[in-house]
């Protein structure tokens, strides 16, 4: 009788820690869909910032470049001031952004509550 008694007890012991890991898959899967729906929402502004930032870098590039002269021996020309206005405005904005898109991907990243403890 006391066989059945211990057997019983683990039984109930076995279903005890099955809800429990039970509830805690449910918590992470939960957890994956919360993070899912918010990535989802972010991906567009995400991608607009890339999509902004490698046009400031294409206009920095366009706007840094050099002709080549067509006779050895001449200096090339020096840029227009309009050129290097925008050379410099695009790599201030370049900057500017590079450093809003870090601060957003950081807060973004801490806002993000670790996984409780069991």
């Amino acid at each position: 009788m006391s066989d059945i008694v211990v057997d019983t007890q683990r039984a109930d012991e076995a279903r005890r820690k099955l809800l429990r890991d039970i509830i805690e898959i449910k918590k992470m899967g939960n957890q994956m869909i919360e993070n899912t729906e918010t990535a989802i929402h972010k991906a567009p502004v995400m991608l607009g910032l890339g999509l902004g930032v490698a046009a400031l870098v294409g206009v920095a590039v366009l706007a840094g470049r050099r002709q080549k002269p067509t006779f050895p021996g001449f200096r090339p020309p020096q840029r227009s001031f309009l050129a290097e206005a925008a050379r410099s405005a695009a790599l201030s904005a370049l900057g500017i952004l590079t450093g809003r898109l870090t601060q957003r991907l950081l807060a973004s990243a801490l806002d993000d509550k670790p996984p409780a403890a069991v």
